[in-house]
C-alpha cells in the first residue's frame, strides 16, 4: 500500500463527508453542471478520444459523448423519484403501532476503474452516477488513455466539483491493485474478464461490494426470415464499430442454413466497402495499442492453422484495419472461445431455432446479443431464451445507449447493473428503519418467554398458514382463542392480553 494511494483516500473521505451532508438537489446540479461542460467542450473531447483510441470522430461524438450526456441528463430527471425516502408496510397483527421506511445512502468512497476503448463514457458515467448517490470517486482511467484522463479532471474542475471529490489518475494498472488495498467501499470495475477475475478476488477478500462489467463474445444470430440486406449491413456495425473493439461487439455471427451463402456474400460486399481512415466520414480507424494487435494477429493465425478460412486481405497494423472475416473456424479455437478485442470474426451456421440457442449459451460469456429475424415474436421468443444480459432484436449495441434500461452482464461477463434507475441503485445502498409508534412497558416477543405465549403463537402461525381443518385444529391450546377471529385492526389487543 503506497503512501500517494492512503493520501488520496484520505481526501476522498474527507471530501465525501461533506458531499454526503448536502442535499441531493445541490449534488444534481452539480452534476448537471458537468453535462454542460461536456456539452461545451464536444470538439475538443472527439479530437481527444480520436487521436488516443484511433477511432473516427463519428463514434466518439456516439459511443462516448451521447452515451454519456444521455445518462447523466437521466440522472439529473429521475434520482429524487429513485433514491428518496419510501415508506413500506408492515402486518398489522405482528408489527401493531409500528412505521417502517427505507432510505438509500451513499457506499462512500467509490473506486472506478475504467478502460480505454470508450475512455469518456466509461468514465463519467459511473464516476457522475456515483456522485449523484452521494459517493466521492476514486477514477482510474486506463494508462493509454491519459490525455482523456487529464480532460476529465478539467471537467470536474470547470463544473465546480468540491476539491477531492473527485480523484482522477491513469497510471500502470498496479495502481489499482494499490487503492484497492486501501478499502474503498464499493469497486466498479470495466474491463477483461480476466483483470475483472483479479480485482473481484481482491475486492471478496477485503469484503468490498463490486460491479464487474467484463468482455464479451457477443452473437448475431441470423434467421431465414430476415431482411437479408438491412441484416448484413447491421451486422457488418455490430462486427466492425470502433474496430470491434467494443465489449459488446458481434464476434459469433450465426446463420440460418437456408441463407448462409446469401448471407455470406451480402456480408462480404457490405465489409469491402468499409472506409477506413480518422476523418469525419470514415468507418473504421486503426487499432491502436501493439499488445491489442499482436492477441488478434495469434488468434487469426491460431484458427486458420486449425482450418478456418479466411475471406478478407486482413491488415491490423498502427496506420490501417481491414477486418477478419473467417469461417469453418473450430468451436475451441481461441477466435470461438476467448475474448478478441478487435475487427475479427467468425460465421457459421445453424440448423433451427433451438440449434442457435444452444450454441449461444453454450459460451461463457454471456453481456449482450442480437436476433436478425422477420418474425417479431421469433425475436422475442429467442431473446428471452438466451443466457446474456441484454439484447436487441434487428439491431445491435444502440440498446445499451438507451439511459433508462439497466445494462450488465452474466457469467464471465461479470454481473451487477447500472445504467437507468439501477445505476443510481448501484451506487447507493439500502436502510431499513422501524419505529415504534405506540410504547408500552413490555412486548409479547421479549423476556420473560412464558409457556402459554409459545402456545399462542404456535395456534395462530398454524390457523394464518394452514390449510382445510388443520387450520383450526391448529387453534387448540390457544389462550385467548377469540383474539385471532376479531378484525386485524383490533389485533393489538394481542399485546395486553398475552401478558403473563
Amino acid at each position: 500500500m503506497s503512501s500517494e494511494a492512503e493520501a488520496r483516500m484520505l481526501r476522498s473521505r474527507v471530501a465525501q463527508m461533506r458531499w454526503e451532508e448536502i442535499s441531493l438537489e445541490q449534488r444534481v446540479r452539480a452534476v448537471r453542471s458537468l453535462r454542460y461542460a461536456i456539452a461545451q467542450r464536444m470538439d475538443d473531447i472527439v479530437r481527444v478520444i480520436a487521436d488516443e483510441v484511433g477511432k473516427p470522430p463519428m463514434d466518439a461524438m456516439v459511443g462516448d459523448i451521447l452515451v454519456t450526456l444521455e445518462q447523466l441528463r437521466y440522472n439529473e430527471q429521475h434520482a429524487n423519484g429513485i433514491l428518496r425516502r419510501r415508506k413500506r408496510g408492515r402486518s398489522q397483527l405482528f408489527y401493531p403501532g409500528t412505521s417502517f421506511f427505507e432510505v438509500r445512502e451513499p457506499h462512500g468512497v467509490v473506486l472506478v476503474c475504467a478502460p480505454w476503448n470508450y475512455p469518456l463514457q466509461l468514465s463519467v458515467v459511473p464516476m457522475a452516477t456515483a456522485l449523484i448517490a452521494g459517493n466521492a470517486v476514486l477514477l482510474k482511467c486506463s494508462e493509454r488513455t491519459p490525455q482523456t484522463a487529464r480532460m476529465i479532471e478539467e471537467l470536474c474542475i470547470d463544473a465546480g466539483l468540491p476539491e477531492g471529490l473527485v480523484q482522477v489518475s491513469f497510471e500502470a494498472p498496479e495502481e489499482a491493485a494499490m487503492l484497492l488495498e486501501c478499502r474503498p467501499d464499493f469497486v466498479f470495475f470495466t474491463g477483461s474478464s480476466g483483470n475483472g477475475r483479479n480485482v473481484a478476488a481482491k475486492a471478496a477478500e477485503l469484503t468490498i461490494p463490486a460491479v464487474m462489467e467484463l468482455g464479451g463474445k457477443d452473437v448475431a444470430l441470423v434467421f431465414d426470415s430476415c431482411d437479408l440486406e438491412r441484416t448484413a449491413s447491421g451486422v457488418a456495425y455490430g462486427s466492425f464499430s470502433n474496430s470491434g473493439q467494443v465489449c459488446v461487439g458481434s464476434k459469433r455471427i450465426y446463420v440460418q442454413q437456408g441463407i448462409y451463402e446469401d448471407f455470406l456474400r451480402a456480408f462480404l460486399k457490405r465489409v469491402a466497402v468499409l472506409r477506413m481512415g480518422k476523418t469525419i466520414e470514415s468507418d473504421i480507424g486503426p487499432v491502436r495499442f501493439d499488445a491489442v494487435r499482436q492477441r488478434l494477429h495469434d488468434q487469426v493465425e491460431d484458427a486458420v492453422v486449425r482450418g478456418a478460412k479466411l475471406h478478407t486481405a486482413w491488415r491490423c497494423d498502427a496506420n490501417a484495419t481491414v477486418p477478419a472475416v473467417l469461417t469453418d473456424v473450430p468451436e475451441d479455437a481461441a477466435l470461438m472461445v476467448d475474448e478478441s478485442f478487435g475487427p475479427v470474426v467468425c460465421l457459421s451456421s445453424f440448423a433451427s431455432e433451438s440449434d442457435a440457442i444452444d450454441k449461444t449459451n453454450e459460451s461463457a460469456f454471456a453481456l449482450s446479443a442480437s436476433v436478425w429475424t422477420g418474425d417479431k415474436a421469433q425475436g422475442e421468443r429467442v431473446a428471452l431464451r438466451l443466457q446474456c444480459g441484454s439484447c436487441s432484436v434487428n439491431d445491435v449495441i444502440r440498446n445499451i445507449g438507451n439511459p433508462e434500461v439497466a445494462f450488465g452482464g452474466n457469467k464471465l461477463s461479470g454481473y451487477g447493473r447500472y445504467h437507468g434507475a439501477e445505476g443510481l441503485r448501484t451506487f447507493s445502498r439500502l436502510k431499513t428503519v422501524m419505529t415504534v409508534d405506540r410504547l408500552r412497558s413490555t412486548e409479547v416477543h421479549w423476556f420473560p418467554f412464558r409457556a402459554r405465549t409459545f402456545a399462542t403463537l404456535r395456534g395462530l402461525l398454524g390457523f394464518r398458514h394452514g390449510t382445510g381443518l388443520g387450520r383450526w385444529k391448529a387453534l387448540r391450546g390457544m389462550w385467548m382463542v377469540l383474539l385471532v377471529l376479531v378484525p386485524a385492526s383490533l389485533s393489538i389487543t394481542l399485546v395486553p392480553c398475552c401478558k403473563p
